[in-house]
């Protein structure tokens, strides 16, 4: 029993007491009695008050110490305990306030660094997910949502909602089962050809654990890989070609048959052919590898309808060859600011590939237009146009259908549209094609004003 309790106690019964002591006043008519007992009676009662008023104010300054304590205990922010000095528990409040106060200080920067942590993740280019040992996804990054191809909800739930993949349930499933982590490229299929480098991390927590699948897309990585290595081998092709039969060619000649005039002239002139070829194929890689530098373009005003009518004339000789009838319907008054080299290059290659890939007697139609913050530039010819299947890849480099590369019927190093693309990306546009087999193509180049 504590004093409050007995201190109460000691009044009730001082209080039974003096009600006795009135009784028997009464009882007998003492008025001294009475009034002593009543007098008694009336302070005890006040007394008492006082006391209930004061246990009612300790009992509520102690639950709000104890509800610190254990806003403490469970790491939550916890509301200091004012209390007067000199007044019972002062010295007990201050104590808990420190506490508190410290406690409130580690929570206040433990949760800026949580959310520091949180950012970061979310920025991370990434995927992460954070699985407990009861198989549910309780965290997961907006670049994993990406990767999955699917919306994470953000309450806790099976990770078998969004991880689909066999592969990769399959490694999730053996970490739970060894405790080991583990990693491996996985090929993902569900929307497009993608593959990824995944690792599933167990982590131990005391007596519980969980699970970190960490995944990145390396898709871009492998295709560059890849785009490397056929850029050599096909580098490597195109040049072996004319070295090929330059090399041949010179070696017949040597061996006699320059003695004979008409076989020397036809010799020279295809060793000449082959030559231009190979000059060609050179400058063609050298333009690319000038346009990866980056360098910093100079800006120039260009009347386009007088500068398309440039490089018309220099390929006059190969659109008269073909019988092809030039339509320039850009209006004069167009003008735009752009490199020079690079628009040249640009017009240059796209006329080229008109007048190659047309039929004899057909027509080429060259167009511009000025919409909004754009202006585009267009090529249409009435050739023998792309089949669906090859649409993807004509920008790539040495890229060329099969028709043409291996009935070699249209000259080129296949080169010439990647040039195109590269110069155009270069100069922050983009370009198109829209193209019919046995129609014809229309190449159409979108480029800021400024």
């Amino acid at each position: 029993m504590n004093k409050s309790t007995k201190k109460l106690v000691y009044l009730l019964g001082l209080q039974v007491i003096t009600g006795l002591f009135l009784i028997l006043a009464i009882t007998y008519q003492n008025k001294i009695m009475m009034v002593t007992s009543l007098v008694i009676l009336i302070g005890t009662l006040t007394y008492l008050a006082l006391v209930l008023v004061q246990n009612y104010r300790d009992n509520q300054i102690v639950d709000r110490l104890t509800q610190s304590v254990k806003n403490i205990n469970a790491h939550e922010a916890a509301q200091p305990v004012l209390i007067k000095p000199g007044e019972k528990y002062k010295e007990l409040a201050d104590a808990i306030n420190n506490l508190s106060d410290t406690k409130n200080e580690q929570l206040r920067e433990s949760g800026l660094v949580d959310n520091e942590v949180l950012k970061t993740v979310n920025a991370l280019p990434v995927g992460v997910m954070l699985i407990d040992q009861s198989s549910n996804v309780i965290f997961a990054n907006p670049q994993m949502a990406n990767i999955l191809d699917r919306k994470i909800a953000s309450d806790a739930h099976p990770y078998t909602m969004d991880v689909i993949n066999y592969k990769l349930l399959t490694m999730i499933d053996h970490v739970f089962d060894t405790h080991r982590s583990t990693r491996a490229e996985i090929t993902e299929t569900t929307n497009g050809n993608k593959t990824l480098d995944v690792q599933v991390v167990f982590s131990q927590n005391n007596s519980s654990f969980h699970l970190i699948v960490i995944a990145y897309d390396i898709s871009e990585v492998i295709n560059i890989t890849q785009m490397q290595v056929d850029f050599l081998r096909n580098a490597s092709h195109e040049l072996k070609t004319p070295v090929t039969a330059i090399s041949g060619f010179a070696k017949t000649l040597l061996d006699g048959a320059k003695d004979d005039p008409e076989v020397l002239t036809e010799f020279l002139e295809i060793i000449n052919r082959q030559s231009d070829q190979l000059t060609s194929l050179i400058n063609d890689i050298l333009t690319i590898s000038h346009i990866q530098k980056d360098e910093v373009k100079l800006t120039d005003s260009v009347v386009l309808r007088d500068f398309v009518n440039q490089e018309i004339e220099t390929q006059s000789n190969q659109i008269k060859q073909h019988r092809l009838q030039v339509h320039n319907l850009i209006d004069e008054h167009i003008e735009v600011n752009i490199d020079a080299e690079s628009l040249q290059r640009i017009v240059r290659n796209l006329i080229s590939n008109a007048v190659k890939y047309n039929r004899d007697d057909g027509e080429i139609m060259i167009n511009a237009s000025i919409q909004g913050n754009f202006w585009y530039f267009s090529v249409q010819d009435t050739g023998i146009g792309i089949a669906k299947s090859d649409l993807s890849r004509i920008f790539e480099r040495f890229y060329r259908s099969d028709e043409s590369r291996n009935k070699q019927q249209i000259s080129g190093t296949g080169l010439g549209l990647s040039i195109v693309n590269e110069l155009v990306q270069s100069l922050s546009g983009k370009i198109t094609v829209d193209s019919q087999r046995g129609v014809g193509s229309t190449f159409t180049v979108r480029l800021p004003r400024k």
